[in-house]
């Protein structure tokens, strides 16, 4: 999906059959390819089925162009986006979030999860090529989807 200009995009994955809350042995993580000439434009959420949500990204990545490309945002990475030393066109992973994915502990894993790409400025162009949630623990089967975009 492309978008032109400003504007949000939007990516949804159906999560179904595991448990009805998440618990704290449960690790989530999501892993995002979005190209994009200007990173420090982009904000990037991660929506849960209740509504509630963290945010990956909060215009990080400055001036770089596509650091989000691949990048695999999960608690347990050693390097946080928002304090991350980002480099023009080479992809910044694994992150930590700025809000941690144990933000959805106790809440329903099982509906319509949402990632959400705003952008403020309307001169650069962006595009989300695919989008993975993994969640997966000891009280809950193991769910992987995948949702990808192609030209």
């Amino acid at each position: 999906m492309i978008i032109h200009g400003s504007g949000t995009i939007e990516s949804f994955i159906d999560v179904s059959g595991l448990n009805a809350s998440l618990s704290s042995n449960v690790t989530v993580t999501a892993q995002i390819w979005v190209t994009h000439t200007w990173n420090g434009d982009l904000t990037i959420r991660l929506y849960g089925p209740d509504g509630s949500y963290i945010t990956l990204s909060n215009q990080r990545g400055f001036l770089y162009d596509n650091v989000f490309n691949g990048t695999l945002f999960t608690d347990s990475a050693s390097n946080s986006v928002s304090s991350y030393s980002f480099s023009n066109n080479i992809v910044a992973s694994p992150l930590k979030p700025e809000q941690p994915f144990s933000n959805f502990i106790g809440k329903n894993t099982n509906g319509k999860w949402k990632l959400l790409i705003s952008t403020t400025y309307d001169y650069y162009d962006r595009q989300l090529y695919g989008f993975i949630l993994n969640i997966k623990g000891k009280t809950t089967k193991i769910k992987k989807s995948k949702n990808k975009y192609k030209k």
